[in-house]
């Protein structure tokens, strides 16, 4: 009973509180029955899916602090694990950081669902991944992973990346290895400051983008919705090629109180500015030993082309490549004097040498910036350092250009590294002038390989001698194996690898290979081999085939759901011949047609059988031109009807019979 006045307030003060206890409980539960049926509903959805991305976003913030311009970006993962077997395979998360993009902070924690509801644990541990070399710095990985992960667990991973230099801000793209649900990368940056964005991939048609201003910012948003898991592609340079990202940069700004605007990336002019000041003052003074070692160099050559190469020369014989890149050393090149010294360095460091001891003899030569194939991306489009990952010089040799890449011992000089064929070079030439290059493709006729074979028959086993001579781009790849491979056994399997011909059961027991170390550095190799069990006897006809090698062969392309180009390292011709000595005794029954095939800019093949009775000798003849570097989807049937009809000719086969 309720006896007095005070007791009933306190019951009723009471009996609310349980009411919203009960209300607030009955909320909490609808909502956790509302956030599990979200995922549940999703799992069922994507069954088919190991796991999913339901959301990965970016958003990138410019403001002013402190009278000048800060940019950082917020990164957050939300991944939902479908499959039991998806909670060991894909458990980790990547992000990368290095000295032009800091890690600020980072964090882990899943959610692990129970009968009611999901229970928290952190990330298992952040691990650091292997640092990778590249023209600007070596950036660190960071593996975000976990353990304790069930069907049906989610993980949500974020960390924050600072950028110090903002002309170094970095790309967000948009596939991952799983599908993602919801995509989002967004720019924030004040209405002063002017960006540029460049969207690149094979498809990006599937990017959205929207423009809107809020309190003084313009607000960039790129989405992409339910992006399919990527799929890797072989003869592809890198995936900048064909996943779809966004690359901004700053054009330009003008800060509170100032007069005019701060111009910073907005064509190449303006980047060149940033990018001579890396090498704006090097190498103004050098060591005597450095003269010296220029004049013994030059004293017998009698043009500035051979001055030029010998330089070269003995770059290549003296100083050691290292890759290391740590802060402004990503960019700027070290003395001449100290590389000199140490007898080692980067690319960069090469460079500076090259250029030093050039400009000592003096020749007209620059440092020079440039991209391999791993970027895929031109001056006309892109206006940022992202756009490079090597270093090299350039020498002025009357009105041509020669590039010289000290990081290539096996290099001759006046040539080009294979995966800098095509590529843009922005030559620095002062303060205010540049030259931005294309460096020619090599033709086709520029790398040959030759193989001529001679075989008899013995019983069902082939035996014979081959000869083979490289030139080009095959031979200094060949000379750049033999100078790792130290040991015998290392360079018997190299020498069976690039001889291999009829079937696994060949053998090269004895073999000579060697480089010419000057001129065009070819490789010239000479062997005996046997084949085992090649030859079919039936009755008194037997039966080889002369294709022992089948060149091209590997040329077809694997175009199911593939809409990306394919790339070679460099243009060839292929010659090759099989001189066959027939048995005495036995004549020749059949002898297969000649064939050839093309498709128009890309290669071709022509073969030819002939037979000479007196000598008793049957010759087959091949000829393969590869005259393009690239294959476009659009000619992948053409490229791979070619393949199939060249293996047809592959399967043909010389018939000899027994005269009696």
């Amino acid at each position: 009973m309720v006896r007095n006045k005070r007791q009933l307030l306190l019951v009723g003060k009471i009996v609310r509180l349980s009411v919203i206890g009960m209300v607030l409980a009955g909320t909490a539960t609808a909502q956790t029955t509302a956030k599990r049926q979200k995922y549940e509903d999703l799992a069922a959805q994507y069954k088919s899916e190991p796991a999913i991305y339901t959301n990965v976003t970016e958003r990138l913030v410019i403001k002013e602090e402190d009278g000048h311009l800060a940019a950082k970006s917020e990164v957050s993962m939300e991944k939902l694990f479908i499959s039991a077997l998806s909670v060991n395979t894909y458990n980790t998360d990547d992000f990368y950081y290095g000295d032009f993009f800091q890690l600020t902070e980072y964090d882990g924690r899943a959610l692990i669902p129970t009968q009611t509801d999901y229970r928290t644990i952190r990330a298992a541990g952040f691990g650091e991944g292997n640092p990778s070399h590249s023209f600007m710095e070596d950036t660190r990985r960071v593996v975000a992973y976990y353990s304790g992960l069930t069907k049906g667990a989610i993980t949500r991973t974020s960390y924050s990346i600072e950028y110090p230099d903002l002309t170094l801000l970095h790309g967000h793209f948009f596939q991952e290895n799983v599908r993602i649900l919801k995509g989002v990368y967004e720019v924030v940056a004040p209405a002063y400051v002017k960006m540029n964005f460049l969207v690149k991939g094979v498809d990006t048609s599937m990017i959205r983008r929207s423009v809107e201003e809020r309190n003084g910012n313009i607000i960039y948003r790129f989405t992409a919705d339910n992006t399919p898991a990527f799929r890797g592609f072989d003869k592809v340079p890198s995936v900048s090629y064909y996943l779809p990202h966004v690359i901004p940069s700053i054009a330009s700004f003008r800060m509170t109180g100032a007069r005019k605007d701060s111009v910073m990336l907005s064509n190449t002019d303006n980047y060149y500015k940033y990018d001579y000041a890396h090498v704006r003052g090097i190498n103004l003074k050098t060591d005597s030993m450095l003269d010296r070692t220029v004049k013994e160099l030059t004293r017998n050559a009698y043009s500035d082309r051979e001055k030029a190469a010998n330089i070269y020369k003995w770059v290549q014989d003296n100083m050691h490549y290292v890759a290391f890149e740590c802060g402004l050393e990503g960019f700027v090149p070290r003395q001449a004097d100290s590389v000199y010294k140490r007898k080692y360095g980067d690319c960069k460091d090469m460079a500076s040498i090259i250029m030093a001891m050039c400009r000592k003899a003096g020749l007209q030569a620059y440092f020079v910036s440039i991209g391999t194939k791993e970027r895929p991306y031109t001056h006309d489009e892109l206006h940022s350092a992202l756009l490079y990952d090597h270093m090299i010089a350039a020498v002025k040799l009357g009105s041509e250009w020669v590039f010289l890449d000290g990081t290539d011992k096996h290099l001759p000089f006046g040539e080009n590294r294979a995966d800098l064929q095509g590529k843009e070079a922005l030559i620095a030439i002062d303060a205010k002038h540049y030259e931005v290059v294309k460096i020619p493709e090599a033709p086709a006729e520029k790398s040959v390989v030759t193989d001529n074979t001679v075989i008899s028959i013995n019983n069902d086993k082939v035996t014979g001698t081959v000869t083979q001579r490289y030139s080009g781009y095959d031979a200094w790849r060949l000379i750049h194996y033999m100078a790792n491979y130290n040991r015998k056994a290392e360079k018997d399997k190299l020498v069976r690898q690039i001889t291999m011909r009829g079937s696994d059961k060949y053998l090269i027991p004895r073999y000579d290979i060697y480089a010419q170390e000057t001129g065009n550095m070819d490789v010239n190799l000479n062997g005996e081999f046997s084949v085992g069990n090649y030859v079919h006897q039936v009755g008194k006809q037997t039966i080889v085939n002369m294709n022992l090698k089948r060149t091209f062969a590997d040329m077809r392309v694997n175009d199911s759901g593939r809409n990306v180009a394919v790339y070679h390292d460099h243009k060839k011709v292929v010659r090759e011949s099989v001189v066959l000595n027939v048995p005495d005794g036995y004549r020749v029954s059949y002898l297969p047609k000649a064939a050839q095939g093309s498709v128009d800019g890309l290669w071709n093949y022509k073969i030819t059988y002939t037979e000479d009775k007196r000598a008793n000798k049957v010759t087959l003849t091949k000829e393969y031109a590869l005259n393009a570097m690239t294959v476009k989807p659009s000619q992948f049937v053409a490229n791979n009807r070619l393949v199939d009809d060249l293996k047809k000719q592959y399967r043909e086969t010389v018939v000899l019979t027994a005269k009696k």
